[in-house]
């Protein structure tokens, strides 16, 4: 798993995100019990965002396996440029900040933080308004499952 993620912290986060959107405070609370090695909620599912918009920006301009050297450079500094990259960077920086100064218990906080990675991860698919979110959660679970 990319980005520090392992994948057991990967479907932890997306259990959350799903509770969370079906607001199911039992599951969140399950969730945030967490054990003593593992990484409080709030800062887990902003960690998570961070991935996964990191994944759908990728993904948007264009990254590919098979890029050489210089469409690597040039990629990324197409991103560098790009306004849309710029928030969705200062949104998962502010929401990574906001999830590590959260109490492990504080389900209010969590549950936003979760909204703001939903919203923020059906913000740059192709039709957010179309984007059911569960599907959407189901298809990074899978891809986490892939360990990709």
């Amino acid at each position: 798993m990319t980005d520090g993620l392992t994948v057991d912290e990967s479907l932890r986060a997306l259990a959350a995100l799903e509770a969370a959107w079906k607001n199911d405070d039992e599951a969140l609370t399950a969730l945030a019990l967490g054990g003593a090695d593992e990484r409080q909620l709030p800062a887990l599912v902003a960690a998570y965002g961070e991935h996964a918009m990191d994944t759908l920006m990728a993904l948007a301009f264009g990254l590919r396996a098979t890029m050489s050297e210089q469409e690597m450079v040039d990629l990324s500094d197409a991103v560098s440029s790009n306004i849309g990259a710029r928030m969705s960077a200062l949104l998962t920086r502010s929401l990574k900040a906001w999830g590590e100064a959260t109490a492990a218990d504080d389900l209010p906080a969590t549950k936003a933080i979760a909204h703001a990675v939903i919203d923020a991860m059906r913000a740059v698919t192709e039709d957010p308004a179309k984007t059911e979110v569960l599907p959407l959660l189901a298809t990074f679970r899978t891809y986490a499952l892939n360990g990709a």
